[in-house]
């Protein structure tokens, strides 16, 4: 009676350890980040300007040439910045934030002063070295490509990080596809661990 009522156990757990399986396998695909999901669509992190990395700060003044006038502040997840700082390259599943705010000037004891107003938009990008979402769009170079409206924060707004001429993802970080698609000279925080060779792309 003993032997019939182990296998039965056995027989009733068998399944769960299958589906436990599963799941872990499922989950184990978008383990790289927290803001992917299964399908690839990203979502904005919060909590960044208090808990993660400022790697930097870009001013585009306002004129008729300006594509994206604003106050740029640039954050990555803590993970990210150490390992870049030791191995000189972002690892799988970094993420970055540009923050894009307008700017705001007056006449100060200093002289005309320039900084940061209201916030426009966010951009975001999350390395991926293993090619992982190869059908959707908002993925290319080893990036997923995002971006957020202050009117709509939790939706990005991005279908094609190539799409269209010059203003699009591609368009913008093309001139920097030999250091990962970033623009590494405006990170103070990282720019002296970078390690990348002149015709180095991908990383």
């Amino acid at each position: 009676m003993a032997r019939w009522a182990l296998l039965l156990l056995i027989a009733a757990l068998l399944p769960l350890s299958g589906c436990s399986q599963q799941s872990q396998a499922a989950e184990s695909d978008t383990s790289f980040s927290k803001y992917v999901d299964a399908d690839g669509n990203i979502s904005r992190p919060e909590g960044y300007r208090d808990e993660w990395v400022h790697l930097g700060s870009w001013l585009v003044k306002k004129d008729q040439h300006a594509r994206g006038p604003g106050v740029h502040d640039v954050y990555a997840n803590p993970e990210a910045v150490a390992a870049f700082k030791e191995n000189g390259q972002w690892p799988d599943g970094a993420v970055l934030v540009k923050e894009v705010r307008g700017i705001r000037s007056a006449a100060m004891t200093t002289g005309d002063a320039q900084w940061a107003g209201d916030i426009g938009v966010w951009f975001v990008m999350v390395r991926d070295r293993e090619n992982r979402f190869p059908d959707n769009k908002i993925w290319g170079e080893g990036w997923g490509w995002a971006l957020f409206k202050a009117k709509a924060p939790a939706k990005n707004v991005n279908s094609n990080w190539k799409k269209g001429d010059l203003d699009n993802c591609f368009g913008c970080h093309a001139p920097a596809k030999n250091t990962e698609w970033v623009y590494i000279e405006g990170y103070p925080t990282v720019r002296d661990s970078a390690r990348y060779s002149a015709d180095e792309g991908d990383g």
